[in-house]
């Protein structure tokens, strides 16, 4: 009292009295673990912040066993302060080496290798999980960006351009290793403009920069890049204030369109960051080598009784079933090695074909030849496949989504099943525009295709038969199927997208198969309260699926197996107790009372989901 948010301010406030709760200790901002109980079950302290008095309260909960979930929790606590002795840097959730760089001053690009790590109960014991992580990072900052858009003559920034390539972009800054998304771009300050600190007094940038990282910005007149942050649960109800950056320490993260398609660049990357098998359990060597001979990480250890083994867990691995795919009346191999059938699945009639009757094609006027050489290709491809295609209306249009969506708009039908747009370029905008018209205001199955993908002639037979076989499945029909061994089983997929930047609803996805061929498909989105991850409104997503299910089959499935990912650890118990009732409802709802079937569930947890089996017994 009074609260602090800040949890770093918290751990500090706590260590004012590491005399009295021991060096041993791991706080997480809000709860403490000891390995040993406090004199009184409540215990109250006193600390100071800039000679405030902040009063402690510390009061006991529970005992945990050492493989209790929530022990789990503080393990990976411990496991993150020990990547910091060992110097490694946090960047997100991760931790990186930063000694250890790679520098590409050909690509001006930096490699920092790090790892990902999980302390979690594996098999038969509680096991540390690792795998090498990198970080890429540009030498270029966001201030050389926008510097290298000026006008020669005016010396003046495009600031269209820049807020095309700088916003939604992630940046990096090297004074506090944090993450940030650019959201807008602040033309009216600069780094010479004030902002109030925490404590109320006014100060410029360019000084607090100086004061409080030692750093020096040098040009005086650069815009501010803002950043509204991230979504807090903490800060739903408070006023949410934007960050602001100033762009010269910015570093730009990722690669550039320019980047992806320079095979130089994507060899070079390659060879430092897909490692195989042996260089990977190299590096996982060298972590485990540095955490048992590092002095200060023992010590730490030692203070809890924990220790690692030098070895890795050996286990045998499992090997799937080889898998046969059906086209039509063939059967092949899916070649798991390569995870790679396209060649079969190009000599014969495809399992559902649907006929291009009534189909459209806009092209800018310049990509006529483009198009041309598409509609060629694709009268050679079709027949093999068993698609009937009539001739396409070819619309010319001009390089604006206003262009494109005047012309749909004065030549779509009822019967118009495809619409496929070539566009002149890889231009975001105008790809979200065409799409937004063609599935909210106009739904319509749409394929759009980049012209330059169209003008290598020796891959153009291959590019028309990926793009014969996508607009066959967004029109209904189906390439091919896979047994699965289950008869009359249901499949359903569950996962939730949450905006972190502008704090809005969160949305639940729901994908459900509606016939045993595993080719139809039913989708809803359920919209929820923001951060919400646990899901309200399966009951209702579940009948329709059933409805739908017993539409097409004429009867109610036996079993549904649901894949739910985005769930962490700590709430599986919660959906548990809050998702699965819901199914279990939706089930007793649409079958009938004397049918015989109980809803029963079993819980198979991997790393990314938790799957669950009803089964009408």
């Amino acid at each position: 009292m009074p609260d602090i948010e800040d949890g770093k301010v918290r751990s500090e406030l706590l260590l004012q009295h590491k005399a009295f709760i021991g060096e041993c200790h791991i706080f997480d901002g809000s709860s403490l673990l000891l390995p040993h109980k406090l004199l009184l079950p409540k215990t109250e302290l006193v600390s100071l912040l800039k000679n405030q008095v902040v009063k402690l309260t510390i009061e006991f909960i529970s005992e945990l066993s050492p493989n209790s979930p929530d022990c789990l929790r503080y393990y990976n606590i411990l496991f993150r302060r020990i990547l910091k002795q060992m110097n490694l840097k946090q960047v997100g959730r991760n931790y990186y080496n930063k000694q250890e760089a790679t520098e590409f001053f050909d690509h001006k690009l930096v490699i920092w290798p790090g790892y990902v790590t999980s302390i979690l109960e594996y098999e038969t014991s509680i096991t540390l999980c690792a795998d090498v992580n990198h970080k890429l990072l540009r030498m270029q900052t966001a201030y050389d960006l926008i510097t290298g858009l000026r006008d020669p003559q005016t010396r003046k920034e495009d600031v269209e351009q820049v807020s095309k390539e700088l916003i939604g972009s992630i940046v990096f800054t090297l004074y506090n290793n944090k993450t940030y998304r650019v959201d807008a771009i602040n033309w009216e300050d600069n780094p010479r403009t004030k902002f109030k600190k925490s404590g109320g007094a006014e100060i410029t940038f360019v000084d607090y920069y100086r004061e409080q990282y030692n750093t020096e910005v040098t040009d005086l007149t650069q815009p501010l890049l803002i950043s509204k942050g991230k979504w807090k649960k903490s800060q739903q109800d408070t006023p949410h204030k934007p960050i602001m950056l100033v762009p010269e320490l910015c570093y730009l993260t990722g690669l550039s369109d320019k980047m992806r398609k320079d095979y130089r660049v994507m060899r070079d990357l390659a060879l430092h960051m897909r490692l195989d098998p042996e260089r990977r359990q190299h590096e996982l060597r060298k972590l485990m080598n540095t955490i048992q001979t590092n002095r200060e990480v023992q010590r730490e250890l030692q203070l809890w009784d924990l220790k690692f083994d030098t070895n890795f867990v050996s286990f045998s691995g499992r090997i799937l079933k080889e898998v046969r795919i059906f086209q039509g009346r063939r059967a092949f191999d899916s070649h798991p090695q390569f995870a790679d059938w396209s060649r079969e699945t190009r000599s014969g009639p495809l399992l559902n074909v649907k006929s291009l009757d009534h189909w459209l094609i806009l092209y800018p006027t310049r990509n006529y030849g483009a198009a041309s050489s598409l509609v060629q290709s694709l009268r050679k491809v079709t027949p093999t496949m068993g698609i009937a295609m009539r001739e396409a209306k070819m619309l010319e249009v001009s390089d604006t989504v206003q262009s494109y969506t005047t012309v749909l708009e004065n030549h779509v039908s009822s019967k118009t099943q495809m619409v496929l747009c070539v566009l002149s370029s890889e231009k975001k905008d105008l790809y979200d525009g065409i799409k937004q018209y063609l599935c909210v205001k106009c739904p319509i199955p749409s394929q759009c295709v980049v012209a330059r993908t169209l003008d290598k002639p020796q891959t153009l037979m291959t590019i028309a038969t990926k793009i014969a076989q996508q607009m066959n499945c967004k029109m209904g029909g189906a390439l091919w199927k896979v047994e699965t061994g289950l008869q009359n089983a249901m499949f359903i997929g569950i996962d939730c997208f949450h905006d972190t930047v502008n704090r809005r609803k969160s949305i639940a996805g729901f994908v459900s198969s509606i016939n045993q061929e595993l080719t139809q498909w039913f989708s809803q989105c359920i919209f929820q309260e923001s951060g919400q991850e646990l899901v309200n409104g399966l009951k209702t997503c579940l009948e329709a699926a059933l409805k739908l299910w017993c539409k097409h089959n004429q009867f109610l499935p036996q079993a549904i197996i649901v894949y739910r990912d985005g769930v962490g650890d700590g709430q599986l118990q919660a959906l548990m107790d809050h998702e699965v009732p819901q199914i279990e409802s939706s089930l007793r709802s649409v079958y009938p009372k004397d049918s015989g079937c109980t809803p029963v569930y079993r819980a198979e947890v991997g790393c990314c989901a938790a799957a669950f089996t009803l089964k009408a017994l």
